[in-house]
């Protein structure tokens, strides 16, 4: 599953289980692809943080506006910064 994110404040989003944080600032966007056989993942939002649960058993690899990966676990590419 691919989905986009994207901020209309500063903001923080929160990746589980790896809890790497990435901050946004208003017209910023993430792409986020979850790659699972399971659709449990979860996105909330908590006091005032988004956060991205990735699905049991599956992973994320998340790319910034500028189309370049952001590291949010071990299953990022190896260009991910």
């Amino acid at each position: 599953m691919r989905f986009l994110v994207r901020a209309d404040r500063d903001m923080t989003v929160v990746f589980e289980p790896t809890a790497e944080e990435v901050s946004l600032k208003p017209g910023e966007t993430l792409t986020v692809e979850w790659f699972a056989e399971k659709t449990d993942g979860m996105i909330s939002l908590e006091e005032g943080d988004l956060v991205v649960s990735a699905p049991s058993g599956g992973y994320t690899r998340v790319w910034g506006s500028d189309g370049t990966e952001i590291y949010v676990g071990p299953d990022s590419g190896d260009d991910a910064r």
